[in-house]
């Protein structure tokens, strides 16, 4: 798959997250800077595969947003009602890009320490920036804000800087001001240290490729660290609350706000706290004074007495404050609500051989509270199936498959698959356009070769295409395995390479071609298993001489004209091997019923039928005129058995399979090239050699003006020369211009003398009517056949091969008989290797849709010769003294 095909599907997988997943689709930015290091790391962790990266990278941030407009509604009722929002190490804007949907840009502010991160932000997204510094003593910001949001950025700080930066950040914020961050709790930790729960450990190392990893590494917190931490820099004065795995399922979140903006519903909560908060203080006092006071005390007894009780007190107390801290943790989560998105993924997404897609996956509850209810898959944003999640004990997570019938589907659609929980929040956990999930060609290319754009009709068509050559050609005396090099000629988009990949041995290779580039190149870009190239819709083919063992023409010559029938019934037999076998198909006799209406009601672009020697018939249609149509199903053509023989008369006859199970019942036949034959000579050269540059002066004459009075012929005596003789009056004519000649001369003049010398006259008087034949008395018959002459000279170079065929097309119809002269001689010498006469009898002449067949076999020779050929009227019959006959030589060939 080239660049190209590749972006464009990685944009049908973000438009399609974004269609899906978000409120306003339009507001959401696609872009990523290159040194995005989210995106990197995604790209990393799936091994490369861009579209999977890029569906994580967007995804995550959707969960960010989810995650933050949560905490946004409990604590302020709303985005709208934040002035203020600092997305403080904000990358490329993995998050920030979503945040937009929520806050307009003029409140959104962006902080980091790549200078080119909120320099991209900036001129993508519009944004305010300021760039971010190495330790929280160099960050100068005068910017209040009433939330800071810092993402991945405490799982990164080593302790040195940790509570200095909590506290520059804490100390940024509005009254009402609120801060989120995210960490890494211990409990992540793969590897064994002695770091106790209360403590944070820092490991020099990350994902950041340009960060020093003393300043940014991999940081583990424990829960009360984190809180002594809060505690000192906030100076007690606010308050916070843990999210446990609340951040995409990993990271912990906490909340730190001023007590001065709590939101008015829990007011009474807070000043209960608040009283709890003092109580605890006038104990802790009290609890003082009593130490002090036992350590004055002389007498031991009394001392070790009253240090009892204080002990037993302190631990009544801090029993009393952890209670109320519980209870305040239970309260805020009871208030917050806080849910998370469901865990999973799609391990296996795959094609059939029906044609059907089935997907298989797992899903897990982040939380207790929540439930996996049910797996959705949608096609282009319709749900077109769902399945329910099986619950497995052993494993603690759900597992889910399920099957979705295809037949209405396109290549070009998407499939989207989402995990949905008890709380409506969704995980997509696989994009795919369906030519991604198989190897399918665009829809339009399917409908334009087969005219059915359906992947599951594509898909399970392999089977059975497989099945029933296999069959055809054991029932003809062959094994598939025992053709090396495999031609598949009309390739299309690649079904035949597809269907029998599998049934390759090593030594077997496939190559193809099409007329139609666009097929072709998609075969080249995505079947890496075989050779194909696009070939022009006149032979030759981009192939050598002898080089395939087996040549496939499924429904291939069903749709080219007659003229092309025969120019690549020869190619076909150039690069055959002698030997090889052609596998073909044909509209036969039981295809004339329904093509022969089209053709007799004249709804047909261009409708023929002809006429192929004693009883070959053939009908061709170009259903809409294309320029491009021959190759193509907008053109049909239909073969009576003996039509075909003449087409494909230099292959050796194997067998036939009318009505057969290959495309819709056509006719299949299966064709060998002998295995002495040589290779079919085509003309190297073609001369016509019609009427002469005397002659067209003569035609183009006004002819209406002209006079012309035969009363008498002498006999001539050398027809073979034609060479004639007048005799008696003249023939007069009036005295006509002619524009290459001096004016007023007589034109009758001019042909007394040329008749003098040669047949000119003969020639020149042609183009005049004819007196009749009962009134002409000695008039030589001759007169009658030589002025209908027609020759053509062709050149060819042959190399031994037996026989001479040509295809004389003649018109008019009519009913008269002709006479054929082929005179064959050597270029080098002269010397005639045949000559011979060959009537054509009336009844081969159908006029302009008869193709007649001449055929006579030769000595051997090598080297190039000329082919003479010419046609006489030998009998007129009915056919009009006036009357022209035409002639067209075709598919003149040595084989």
């Amino acid at each position: 798959m080239n660049v190209e095909k590749i972006e464009s599907n990685n944009k049908l997988i973000i438009d399609t997250f974004i269609q899906d997943q978000t409120r306003k689709p339009e507001k959401i930015n696609e872009i990523i800077h290159p040194q995005d290091e989210m995106y990197l790391y995604a790209l990393k962790n799936t091994d490369g595969r861009k579209d999977e990266a890029l569906l994580r990278y967007f995804s995550n941030g959707k969960r960010i947003l989810d995650a933050v407009k949560q905490i946004i509604e409990w604590y302020f009722d709303g985005f709208e009602n934040i002035s203020s929002f600092l997305d403080f190490a904000s990358g490329y804007g993995r998050f920030s890009r979503f945040l937009l949907q929520e806050i307009p840009t003029n409140k959104i502010w962006v902080s980091d320490i790549y200078p080119e991160a909120v320099k991209f932000q900036k001129q993508e997204f519009g944004f305010d920036g300021i760039v971010s510094t190495n330790s929280p003593e160099d960050y100068q910001i005068n910017q209040k804000f009433d939330c800071i949001f810092a993402c991945s950025f405490f799982s990164h700080t080593p302790q040195k800087t940790f509570a200095g930066w909590l506290e520059k950040l804490y100390s940024c914020l509005t009254e009402k001001g609120i801060l989120i961050f995210s960490t890494h709790d211990l409990s992540l930790m793969t590897i064994e240290t002695d770091v106790e729960a209360e403590e944070i450990y820092f490991t020099p190392e990350s994902e950041s490729l340009f960060l020093k990893t003393e300043d940014y590494g991999v940081t583990y917190v424990g829960n009360k660290w984190v809180g002594k931490v809060i505690q000192k820099v906030t100076q007690g004065k606010a308050k916070w609350h843990r999210i446990k795995r609340g951040l995409c399922g990993y990271h912990d979140l906490y909340i730190i706000w001023k007590e001065e903006g709590r939101r008015k519903e829990e007011e009474v909560f807070i000043n209960s706290k608040e009283e709890v908060i003092k109580e605890d203080l006038s104990i802790n006092s009290e609890v003082g004074t009593q130490k002090e006071e036992g350590v004055k005390k002389k007498e031991e007894e009394v001392f070790i007495n009253s240090k009892e009780e204080v002990i037993k007190e302190d631990l009544s107390i801090n029993s009393e404050v952890g209670s109320q801290k519980e209870e305040f943790e239970e309260q805020t989560a009871k208030l917050l609500n806080f849910h998370s998105h469901p865990d999973g993924g799609c391990q296996k997404i795959k094609m059939t051989p029906t044609g059907d897609i089935y997907l298989e996956g797992w899903a897990a509850d982040i939380n207790p509270e929540e439930k996996v209810e049910k797996i959705s898959v949608l096609a282009n944003g319709k749900e077109i199936e769902s399945c329910f999640p099986k619950y497995e004990t052993q494993a603690q997570r759900y597992k889910w498959s399920c099957t979705i019938n295809s037949q209405n589907l396109s290549s070009d659609e998407i499939i989207l698959v989402k995990i949905i929980n008890n709380f409506h929040l969704e995980r997509v956990v696989n994009i795919s356009p369906v030519n991604n999930i198989a190897l399918l060609p665009p829809s339009h290319l399917l409908l334009r070769i087969s005219g059915n754009p359906s992947a599951k009709a594509f898909i399970s068509s392999f089977d059975d295409l497989k099945y029933t050559v296999k069959n055809y050609l054991q029932t003809a005396g062959f094994n598939f395995n025992q053709f090396e090099n495999i031609l598949d000629f009309g390739c299309g988009v690649g079904r035949y390479f597809m269907a029998f990949e599998p049934e390759l041995l090593p030594n077997q290779k496939l190559f193809g071609c099409d007329v139609f580039a666009e097929c072709a190149e998609w075969c080249q870009e995505n079947i890496k298993f075989a050779t194909v190239k696009h070939n022009d819709i006149q032979p030759p083919l981009p192939f050598e001489n002898n080089q395939f063992d087996l040549i496939n023409a499924i429904s291939v010559f069903t749709h080219l004209s007659l003229d092309l029938q025969h120019l690549w019934a020869w190619d076909i037999y150039r690069v055959l091997r002698p030997g090889g076998i052609l596998f073909m198909t044909l509209h036969g006799p039981q295809f004339f019923p329904i093509i022969y209406d089209i053709f007799r009601s004249g709804n047909a672009h261009q409708a023929e039928m002809y006429s192929i020697g004693e009883e070959g018939l053939f009908l061709y249609l170009d259903h809409e005129g294309e320029t491009d149509g021959q190759g193509q199903h907008t053109i049909a053509a239909v073969h009576t058995p003996a039509a075909y023989q003449e087409i494909f008369s230099m292959f050796k006859h194997i067998k036939r399979f009318p009505q057969s199970n290959l495309a819709n019942g056509q006719d299949l036949y299966i064709l060998q090239k002998p295995i002495s034959g040589s290779l079919v000579a085509q003309p190297l050269s073609r001369k016509e050699e019609g009427r002469r540059k005397k002659e067209e002066v003569f035609l183009k004459s006004e002819v209406g003006s002209q006079k012309l009075e035969v009363k008498n012929f002498g006999k001539n005596e050398d027809v073979g020369n034609v060479k004639e003789e007048m005799i008696g009056k003249n023939i007069e004519v009036e005295k006509i211009p002619i524009s290459d000649k001096k004016e007023g001369e007589n034109l009758s003049e001019k042909i007394l003398s040329e008749a003098q010398s040669n047949k000119q006259v003969i020639t020149e008087l042609e183009k005049l009517p004819l007196p009749d034949r009962e009134k002409t008395g000695n008039l030589p018959e001759n007169i009658f056949s030589d002025r209908y002459q027609h020759q053509t000279e062709m050149k060819f170079q042959i190399e031994g091969q037996k026989r001479f065929r040509v295809y004389p097309q003649i018109e008019p119809i009519g009913t008269y008989s002709i006479a054929c002269e082929i005179e064959i001689i050597k270029s080098k010498n002269g010397e005639t290797i045949v000559q011979q006469n060959l009537p054509l009898n009336n009844k081969n002449i159908f006029g302009k849709t008869n193709y007649a067949v001449i055929e006579i076999e030769i000595p051997e020779y090598s080297g190039e010769v000329i082919v003479r050929l010419k046609i006489l009227i030998t009998d007129r019959i009915a056919l009009p003294p006036e009357q022209e006959v035409l002639v067209s030589w075709n598919f003149a060939n040595f084989a």
